[in-house]
């Protein structure tokens, strides 16, 4: 599905392309809303530059600007919003564990 159709949506593998291709400074936007999304670590984001930290980053920005490209459809492909949005809460959850200095196997 290429998305050209009317009534077709863009296929997802196709969306997350334009998303990392998007020309976004990825990094600083996924820092700056990480910042938005866990206040009580807003002073903390922009000093942690760990090449982990940076990854997470990037795939945070990707994420929500998928998350945003899924809730403008109609209709709304509801299953897939849910799982980028739990993706989004997960990556935020990895981000206050590298903040707090702990480590997890998946960040390597």
């Amino acid at each position: 599905m290429n998305g050209n159709e009317a009534g077709e949506h863009p296929d997802e593998d196709d969306m997350l392309r334009d998303q990392m291709n998007s020309g976004i400074a990825l990094v600083k936007a996924g820092r700056a809303r990480l910042r938005l999304a866990l206040p009580r670590y807003r002073d903390k984001i922009p000093s942690t530059h760990r090449l982990a930290f940076q990854s997470l980053c990037r795939v945070y920005e990707v994420t929500a600007l998928m998350i945003d490209e899924l809730r403008k459809e109609v209709p709304c492909r509801e299953e897939l919003l849910v799982e980028y949005e739990d993706l989004c809460r997960r990556i935020e959850a990895d981000a206050v564990a590298m903040l707090e200095g702990k480590t997890s196997e998946r960040w390597f």
